[in-house]
């Protein structure tokens, strides 16, 4: 799971910053024009490996705040739990660990 999570960041991350490309097809985009604004913003290789880097980070704490939601770790918890089932096992992960943690864990560990 947390491999897949990379995987999404990862994806959006270099979708982004390939998105500032003058002819990129921005098909998919919600929010072509502000793209356009980017492009002519952010041109040269060391803006755009910047702009790369927020997103990471700005991506990352998203991810983040969506396990910690998951985990049971804010006010959400008080209305509701969200629990994740091992496939094989058929195990609850509610209560064996902190997603969140092992999230910034495995990345470390793999982005290093």
């Amino acid at each position: 799971m947390l491999e897949q999570l990379k995987t999404i960041k990862d994806y959006w991350v270099y979708t982004g910053r390939d998105s500032l490309e003058k002819n990129s097809d921005l098909i998919w985009s919600d929010v072509e024009e502000q793209y356009r604004i980017l492009q002519e913003r952010i041109s040269s290789r060391e803006e755009k490996d910047a702009f790369m880097v927020v997103l990471d980070e700005l991506i990352k704490g998203t991810i983040h705040s969506i396990l910690v939601m998951i985990d049971g770790g804010d006010d959400l918890a008080n209305k509701f739990t969200i629990d994740l089932v091992d496939q094989e096992t058929k195990e609850s992960l509610k209560g064996r660990t902190a997603l969140h943690e092992e999230f910034y864990s495995y990345l470390i560990n793999v982005e290093e």
